[in-house]
């Protein structure tokens, strides 16, 4: 007989903040939605935010918060829950290890949290949700759906639809696609159902794509939402070198467009980006850490390798004050894992066998051009995202798909041919089919 209820677990990445809902299977899938406004984005990394009402006991999370805050900052060591005010009536919780999003805590608005502090509710972030027990690939029955998208909020903000454009079916193949909001939902303008926004000969084509970064100079600020991340992606420079690198018949870095020489636009389906993210559908660019620097008149200083990069944040005295509150949590004894430790925005992955370059969390380019910085990226669109293996056999299998097949139409609908990225990963696969 099929068991009538499932435990759902919203845990971060280093395991030190542990929730579990049990719930009956016929209360799923729980409501979701999607925010892709400029503050999400800056606190997330994420082009998006996603989130669910938390069904599980809220008592837990209140003691674990309050306990944090009590312990002042958690200054003995010990993983701790950590609040951040996203907004007057919106806190972000976050585990100040590994800088895992957890939680909104909510209040209608802003005079009840003065009024009614203890009438909160919580939202889980659907990054961090799981099922006890999905990771059993050998299952004979496939796991119900956990998570219904109903719609996407705030996506005027992106100017250029963002992820929105790519994710309007998420609840997977055949099901209704989600709403779309410029605003808030129910008190903006809607898109209409089955279409993209902006409309598709409204953003900018392949050819206009091709013109080099003119965006103050090729530069794009790399911000979190608090500011304590405060950094600059000199774009502009990277692209006009990597162009003068091809022309002496040097060979361009893997993430570098062979023809616009703008850097990757990548997403990927990995369960610890999701996870540290706090976001299905991680997007991430690539950079060396020479064209990244400081925010303000003098560029020195930055770390050039990941190894100075490292040693540089752990300092504790005489740390350099521009490195704001950039954390990191060493995911494993070769990566490591860069966030905001005061907002929690994710900021970079990097790993010790590309000592030079860094992958950063595409939600904290601060574009005038829009979300998807078309001016300073170019966006792989493959046909099959990165560990997608990750999702399936998992709730977001149906996801996968429907991203896949989305993120397909969309590059067709506006034109755009296979990316160099896309052929290698093509045939790359047909030569191991082929021994």
């Amino acid at each position: 007989m099929a068991t009538s209820t499932i435990t759902l677990k919203a845990q971060c990445l280093c395991r030190a903040q542990t929730f579990t809902a049990t719930v009956p299977v016929s209360s799923l899938p729980l409501k979701g939605s999607s925010c892709h406004c400029t503050s999400c984005r800056h606190v997330m990394g994420a082009l998006r935010s996603s989130d669910a009402v938390w069904p599980g006991p809220r008592e837990n999370i209140v003691t674990a918060a309050d306990a944090t805050a009590a312990a002042a900052k958690g200054d003995d060591g010990a993983p701790v829950l950590k609040r951040y005010a996203h907004s007057p009536r919106v806190n972000v919780l976050f585990c100040g290890r590994c800088g895992s999003g957890l939680f909104f805590e909510e209040w209608e608005n802003a005079d009840e949290v003065r009024q009614f502090p203890d009438k909160a509710s919580y939202l889980v972030f659907t990054g961090v949700l799981s099922v006890e027990g999905e990771q059993n690939k050998s299952q004979s029955s496939p796991l119900p759906p956990v998570v219904r998208f109903e719609d996407h909020m705030f996506v005027g903000d992106t100017l250029d639809g963002g992820a929105a454009c790519w994710l309007r079916g998420m609840n997977g193949e055949g099901q209704p696609a989600t709403r779309i909001w410029l605003g808030r939902r129910n008190k903006s303008e809607e898109v209409p159902l089955g279409t993209i926004w902006p409309a598709l000969e409204n953003q900018p084509t392949y050819e206009v794509n091709l013109k080099e970064v003119e965006v103050e100079k090729g530069t794009v600020p790399i911000r979190c939402h608090c500011g304590g991340i405060d950094l600059v992606l000199h774009a502009g420079e990277a692209q006009r070198e990597y162009a003068e690198k091809q022309r002496r018949g040097e060979e361009l870095p893997w993430f570098v467009d062979p023809v616009t020489h703008k850097l990757l636009g990548s997403l990927d389906a990995c369960d610890s980006c999701r996870i540290a993210g706090a976001s299905e559908v991680y997007t991430w660019t690539f950079a060396q850490l020479k064209y990244i620097s400081f925010a303000g008149a003098d560029p020195c200083g930055f770390p050039e390798n990941t190894t100075q990069l490292r040693a540089a944040i752990s300092t504790k005295e005489s740390r350099d004050p521009r490195f704001g509150e950039i954390s990191f949590y060493a995911s494993s004894s070769d990566v490591q894992r860069y966030f905001c430790g005061r907002c929690s925005a994710t900021l970079f992955y990097a790993v010790d066998e590309r000592p030079d370059i860094v992958d950063v969390a595409v939600g904290l380019l601060d574009s005038p051009d829009g979300a998807r910085a078309e001016s300073a990226l170019a966006w792989s669109f493959v046909k099959k995202m990165g560990s997608r293996n990750d999702m399936i056999a998992t709730w977001r299998e149906g996801m996968l798909y429907a991203v896949e097949k989305e993120l397909e139409e969309f590059r067709i609908g506006r034109g755009y041919p296979k990316s160099w990225r896309r052929i290698a990963l093509e045939q790359a696969e047909e030569a191991a089919k082929s021994q």
